[in-house]
């Protein structure tokens, strides 16, 4: 029996629902060293600002029961650097793109997406508005971020919107009390998809010297131990906006790609999994194949939102 497991967002079809999330692939030339990286429905490269970042202080990385606490604060090479050095590299490997991208201000969102759809950079664009790691966004707003506040969602995105035709995806934060009002804004503004969850903040302090284990103080946590959050809000909003949902939140295996599936997610991204194996992209789109031939599905699609509640 033929699998499709095909998926769409926007007008953008891709291969297959499996992608990493921004951040821990790089611009894909480490992981190339293990598998064919155009064999992903995407790479979601690092996200991307108009000026190089070297990021926060190290500290910046703790490992914590089931996940990991990380305060990098958005290191990356830059727009520029990325079109001239980083996207060659992934248009040879014939990769379909999605280039993450964040700004301090609107303007910055605009320029950015605006450069990538004039140079060819990416087939879609991920508006990072949720980054719990940096302070330059914090000292701007009321609020501590962007996605925080439903109004400012809907106007950032709306700005890129209008801005740009690539499909729009707009990264949410799961430190908020309920993650459907900025879906929902972010679905007024014009965004293709939605991704969820970013890190949910958290903290680690040495007894020994009673300081934070992280220079930041606080950092994002992902992994496992944030699997079953990430599910429930992928489930909250997909239920909610009309538009796909892209989850992600400590998915290891096929198994926990499924869950995120029938939950109602258009596609998934593997993450802090990728440090400890980093061919599980591959194992997870290759066990989603195996599961449709065992189980007679013919369309991963008839998967979405297929959960059953007696």
């Amino acid at each position: 029996m033929d699998i499709n497991l095909q998926v769409s967002i926007g007008n953008l079809t891709l291969k297959n629902p499996v992608t990493v999330a921004s951040g821990t692939f790089g611009y894909g030339e480490e992981y190339s060293e293990y598998f064919d990286i155009s064999e992903l429905g995407a790479v979601t490269v690092k996200s991307l600002t108009l000026q190089p970042r070297l990021g926060n202080v190290p500290p910046r990385i703790v490992e914590t029961p089931a996940g990991m606490l990380n305060a990098i604060g958005l290191q990356n090479v830059g727009i520029e650097t990325y079109l001239k050095s980083k996207l060659p590299f992934l248009r040879e490997k014939k990769c379909t793109i999605i280039a993450n991208i964040y700004g301090t201000s609107v303007d910055e969102y605009v320029k950015l997406a605006e450069l990538l759809e004039k140079e060819g950079g990416a087939d879609a664009i991920e508006m990072n508005l949720s980054c719990p790691n940096v302070h330059d966004a914090k000292n701007k707003f009321k609020c501590p971020l962007i996605a925080q506040s439903p109004e400012w969602v809907e106007k950032y995105t709306l700005a890129v919107r209008s801005s740009v035709k690539l499909p729009l995806i707009v990264k949410l934060s799961p430190n908020i009390t309920d993650i459907t009002e900025p879906a929902l804004s972010a679905e007024r503004g014009g965004a293709d998809a939605i991704s969820i969850i970013n890190t949910l903040l958290g903290m680690a302090i040495n007894p020994e010297t009673r300081k934070p284990k992280l220079k930041n103080v606080v950092g994002g946590l992902s992994g496992p131990a944030i699997r079953p959050v990430a599910l429930k809000m992928v489930w909250d909003v997909s239920r909610t906006v009309k538009i796909p949902v892209i989850g992600m939140g400590g998915i290891c295996t096929a198994s926990d790609a499924l869950e995120f599936l029938i939950a109602g997610a258009r596609m998934v991204a593997i993450g802090s999994y990728l440090f400890r194996d980093p061919l599980a992209p591959i194992r997870i789109i290759q066990g989603l194949r195996e599961y449709c031939l065992n189980n007679g599905i013919d369309d991963i699609n008839k998967l979405i939102g297929s959960v059953i509640i007696e």
